[in-house]
């Protein structure tokens, strides 16, 4: 009798274990957020997977790992590049509730901390890489031929992030040739090393005008990402101003709920214009909205690249204030994220430069 017993804890043990090693008992995240009742596709922009990184684009793996969970339970189906490019050449559909997994830069990590988690939820990714962090060699700076190759046997993509780093704002409008070096030579780049076409480009810093944007098309390019928050809709997505929500190491995991499940908020005006360059330093900075139909606005939050600015709503004139004297010179990408009574997060990114 007392040897059936032991039997029968020795099964138990195993079964806990069995358990545990399947992920059986893997943590369930879950938000009280409404979701967008506007069908959206969300881009997300990462730099680099960390722990105790030094920075505030540095994201710890335990965070990037809960962010792909977060996606997995809660229905997101993560796309190829290739598919998001195809979807805006007409070419087909995506699935529900769509995400796509982007990187800029081109940091080491990337290779050695972020792909082998994406490759753990079986997740595919973009990687936007300049060419001055592209080597024949490895090295600790950046990421070596071979590394990029593995990384496409693994699913990534590899596109465009200029030579340099270039701020493409401060070319225009008279330094074209300039401009169109650091994308083209870039683009080039990638492709001889690789072997595989270049057909995207993102902005580094998000720093972009109206005449870089005609360049960025006269370089071959079929889709340009931009640093300006919010989801992109299906009926006015913008081949060359694809939005991306960035990820920050002061956000918590339900900071980035909020994001991919936050819905587009309509504005109608802003001061200073989308894209606008201007000679001056504003105090405050506006945006008129239009909000869904009973919708009022509880709280108000602004951000300048995760720098946390005051903001406040004139319910009379429907318009978001922004408190922006401390803002200095450059080019800046704004957020502004209203949350409404019915519990929804509404989002709205443009940039601006000051010169």
């Amino acid at each position: 009798m007392r040897r059936n017993w032991q039997i029968k804890l020795l099964a138990i043990a195993l079964l806990f274990s069995l358990l545990l090693v399947t992920g059986c008992t893997k943590q369930v995240f879950k938000f009280d957020i409404p979701e967008s009742e506007i069908p959206t596709i969300t881009v997300l922009a990462y730099h680099r997977i960390l722990d105790g990184g030094p920075s505030f684009i540095d994201v710890s793996t335990s965070m990037f790992d809960n962010h792909l969970t977060w996606l997995e339970q809660n229905g997101y189906n993560v796309i190829s590049y290739d598919k998001f490019i195809d979807f805006l050449d007409g070419k087909g559909n995506l699935p529900e509730k769509p995400v796509l997994i982007t990187f800029d830069d081109g940091y080491k990590e990337t290779y050695t901390n972020a792909m082998p988690i994406l490759a753990k939820h079986e997740m595919p990714a973009v990687l936007f890489i300049y060419s001055n962090r592209m080597k024949d060699y490895s090295f600790d700076g950046g990421l070596s031929v071979t590394e990029l190759r593995e990384m496409q046997r693994k699913g990534w993509s590899i596109q465009a992030h200029t030579v340099t780093h270039a701020d493409l704002s401060l070319f225009s409008p008279h330094a074209k040739a300039s401009a169109m070096y650091e994308m083209a030579q870039n683009k080039k780049d990638i492709e001889s090393k690789l072997g595989t076409e270049v057909t995207g480009l993102a902005y580094p810093y998000g720093a972009y005008t109206p005449e870089v944007e005609q360049w960025t098309q006269e370089a071959g390019f079929k889709a340009a990402f931009l640093i300006e928050e919010g989801p992109n809709t299906y009926d006015d997505i913008h081949p060359y101003r694809i939005k991306r929500h960035m990820l920050y190491q002061k956000d918590t995991l339900e900071d980035f709920a909020r994001k991919v499940t936050s819905s587009p908020l309509q504005v109608i005006r802003t001061v200073p214009e989308q894209a606008q360059v201007i000679d001056y330093r504003p105090a405050t900075v506006i945006a008129d909205v239009v909000l869904p139909e009973g919708v009022k606005v509880v709280k108000v939050y602004a951000d300048i690249e995760s720098e946390d600015l005051s903001a406040r709503f004139d319910a009379e004139k429907q318009r978001v204030i922004v408190d922006t004297a401390s803002v200095g010179r450059g080019h800046h990408n704004m957020t502004i994220k209203l949350l409404g009574s019915d519990g929804r997060t509404y989002v709205y990114g443009w940039s601006y430069v000051i010169q």
